[in-house]
């Protein structure tokens, strides 16, 4: 199980956004040497629809032994389309890990989302990376591309 911890403050200076703050993963019952456990600190900075995010691992990042320090850095925008209140959001993003160069990749996706009223929104995303580092059960390609779909209730 997974529990996100995570803190921080949003401000506006020159029609520039920003958001600072510090996450912290959690692992119960993880048997990971290292572990698992990851705590990072992050800025980001949006300007008009660009959102620029850098996120800095304090502690090992998810497992990897000697990777403090590791970072990633993450591109995205958000566009109405002008019809049907559909959203279209590109994103890039780069992880390092650091000492551990194979596990390094580039990741990108598209998402099309739709707000359809009292809390209730949809997506659509197509997601990629240029990994093949990544291994599951059967030597399974974890980063291959996927398309994913969610349903989200805010209330």
């Amino acid at each position: 199980m997974e529990v996100d911890f995570y803190g921080g403050y949003k401000f506006t200076a020159s029609d520039v956004g920003f958001d600072v703050g510090v996450l912290r993963y959690q692992y119960f019952n993880n048997d990971l040497n290292p572990s698992a456990n990851t705590t990072e600190g992050y800025v980001a900075g949006t300007f008009g629809p660009a959102t620029l995010k850098y996120s800095h691992a304090f502690t090992n990042l998810f497992g990897f032994a000697n990777s403090k320090n590791s970072y990633y850095l993450d591109l995205s925008a958000a566009f109405d389309t002008g019809y049907w209140g559909l959203t279209v959001t590109p994103h890039v993003g780069y992880q390092k890990v650091k000492n551990n160069g194979a596990a390094s990749y580039t990741d990108w996706s598209v998402t099309l989302g739709k707000d359809f009223g009292s809390g209730l929104s949809g997506t659509l995303a197509y997601v990629d990376t240029d990994t093949n580092s990544y291994r599951g059960a059967g030597n399974k390609n974890l980063g291959r591309w996927g398309v994913v779909a969610g349903v989200k209730y805010a209330f």
